[in-house]
């Protein structure tokens, strides 16, 4: 009796755990895939948004079937902490990455991104091209290494490293591009496609595609277009698709009087290549010419469409795969870009022009699919807003808010408010910017960085002035501006903030030579990749429990340190004195 009545138990609980393993295969089964595509430097310069100079038939296709957001806003203008925020979802300021150089592993180490947040849930999660900033990728957010290319042309004609070279040799030894000194800002080689590297990671992304696309499990498949990230190259036909003489050039973009010099931006970037050597900033009386600035917005609106025709042969795959019903399709720019508005050219600061971007969801039975909202959203909205489209748990760390709402009904609002921000470093002086967008206005306060207090204060009217032309923070009724002042400080109070210590990839020859030196204490192997300028791991060396090795580094080197099963993860830079890494 008492071995049937165990035998009986046995029995139901295998049931019971068969019942189980069968719903949870059947529930990861079920979920939708996600197909995530970035584009950087992208602004709403697409035909979908009513530019109609873009020729982007792929996202306007796009658009038809998702929902367009038109009050979408990055947390930050500048690529690494817009992204590190998004995929984190933690802001800027919790998260304690605000430039470039400042790897958010370093800041917070533990950090829990989205796709690790995914593969908790069964999700395989595959990257391709730019999803996180480079020099310094994220693998333990992967569920695979990712891929690097190999033998991409650089578009440029072959004399061009030449002529960077004579161009180097002729400026002054203090000035900065002396050793960093890039080719012309423009390029339109004719060849194929994936002959550059957009092109050729969409070749990869659509075998992964098909790939990850026959497995029982859902995929967060990640693609990370850099275009129309300077420099502007793409394949000659799609510059052909455009008319330069036809496109909106501005030539003649004017300074918002009563702004302090901090809130612009310089259009640094400009001046990193050799033809643009000379670039003006916004303040300066000279300007660029209407050729020059016809010539290079044509740069911009080709390398659009030639990132819009790789979108459209990665949608075409998904489509063949029979996997568009089920995929879930996110498009989204990290922050926008000014093209002569400001009398600028480039991102990196809190005006709409640069902290205003293009987001298009599509996702399996959307009600709302072809229309568009003005409700207000964020970026870093979209953790949440995918767990709750995918039916996972949402977790209880993010900061904003699921636009699921907004896609049900896009007059609902679940957004007051959209809130960017941007460091700047004017003249040797630290300031934060804080700017919160509401439905009507733009607000800013600029303040010391090291100590919180109040500097600057800007206000624009979206209602009367939608390119802030004119600042009315001395001009607007003091019960709107103590509004929205105390709207702004709950979320951002005025307090002293200060840097995370961060590391550049970049050990050129001529830096100092120091080693750097790591010991394995932990139970499982260890593996130490060195990082290349251009975001690429080299050759790992392994190290098995209680072993040690020092590397012969440079200043300027970053090392990234990962266990086998991605539980330990850390950024390294060689230092003086030399530095022991105990991994525990």
């Amino acid at each position: 009796m008492i071995k049937e009545i165990f035998r009986r138990g046995v029995v139901l609980l295998c049931t019971i755990f068969f019942l189980f393993t069968a719903a949870v295969a059947g529930a990861e089964k079920g979920r939708p895939n996600i197909l995530f595509i970035a584009v950087d430097d992208l602004r709403p310069s697409l035909g979908c948004y009513g530019d109609q100079h873009a020729s982007t038939p792929n996202i306007d296709q796009l658009a038809k079937k998702g929902m367009r957001f038109n009050r979408a806003y990055c947390q930050v203008a500048v690529c690494n902490p817009s992204r590190a925020s998004l995929m984190t979802g933690l802001r800027p300021d919790k998260l304690g990455v605000w430039t470039l150089p400042i790897h958010f592993r370093e800041s917070k180490p533990d950090a829990i991104t989205m796709p690790q947040w995914f593969r908790k849930f069964g999700y395989t999660a595959v990257s391709h091209g730019k999803i996180y900033h480079n020099p310094t990728p994220d693998p333990q957010s992967w569920s695979e290494p990712i891929q690097a290319l190999r033998n991409i042309a650089r578009g440029y004609p072959e004399n061009v490293p030449a002529r960077i070279r004579k161009t180097q040799a002729g400026l002054p030894t203090s000035d900065w591009r002396k050793n960093n000194l890039r080719g012309p800002a423009t390029a339109s080689p004719d060849i194929a496609d994936n002959l550059l590297v957009d092109g050729a990671r969409t070749d990869l992304a659509i075998e992964d595609l098909r790939r990850l696309g026959k497995k029982k499990t859902p995929f967060f498949l990640a693609m990370g277009y850099i275009r129309p990230h300077l420099a502007w190259i793409a394949p000659k036909k799609y510059w052909d698709l455009h008319d330069p003489a036809k496109l909106p050039i501005i030539t003649d973009g004017i300074v918002t009087p009563n702004t302090p010099p901090y809130a612009l931006s310089n259009s640094y970037e400009m001046t990193h290549y050799m033809d643009q050597i000379n670039f003006p900033k916004p303040w300066d009386k000279r300007r660029i010419t209407e050729a020059q600035a016809r010539h290079l917005m044509h740069g911009y609106y080709a390398c659009v469409s030639y990132v819009d025709a790789q979108i459209g042969r990665l949608l075409a795959a998904l489509r063949e795969e029979g996997l568009a019903k089920n995929t879930i399709v996110v498009l989204w720019s990290d922050h926008g870009w000014k093209l002569g508005e400001f009398n600028g050219w480039g991102k990196m600061s809190n005006y709409e022009i640069d902290t205003r971007v293009p987001l298009i969801i599509s996702a399996p039975g959307l009600s709302a699919a072809g229309q568009s909202t003005e409700s207000l959203a964020e970026l870093l909205d979209l953790f949440p807003t995918l767990c709750d489209l995918a039916d996972i748990e949402k977790p209880d760390f993010v900061d904003g808010t699921s636009l699921a709402p907004v896609l049900r009904d896009p007059k609902a609002t679940v957004n007051e408010a959209a809130y960017s921000q941007y460091y700047r470093n004017h003249e040797g002086e630290p300031y934060m910017g804080y700017a919160m967008r509401t439905s009507t206005h733009r607000f800013v306060e600029w303040r010391d960085f090291e100590t919180g207090t109040l500097t600057a204060r800007e206000l624009y009217d979206h209602q009367k002035d939608s390119i802030e032309s004119m600042n009315l923070i001395n001009k607007a009724p003091k019960s709107l501006v103590d509004q929205l002042t105390t709207q702004l400080l709950k979320l951002h109070p005025r307090r002293a903030l200060s840097l995370t210590p961060s590391v550049h990839s970049n050990p050129s020859p001529g830096r100092f030579k120091v080693p750097i030196a790591f010991a394995n204490r932990a139970k499982t192997d260890i593996m130490i990749y060195a990082i290349s300028t251009r975001g690429r791991r080299g050759r790992a060396r392994v190290l098995e429990p209680g072993q040690a090795v020092k590397i012969n580094a440079r200043i300027g080197g970053v090392y990234v340190v990962e266990s086998r099963d991605g539980t330990i993860h850390q950024i390294h830079s060689p230092t003086f004195p030399e530095k022991l890494i105990t991994i525990n």
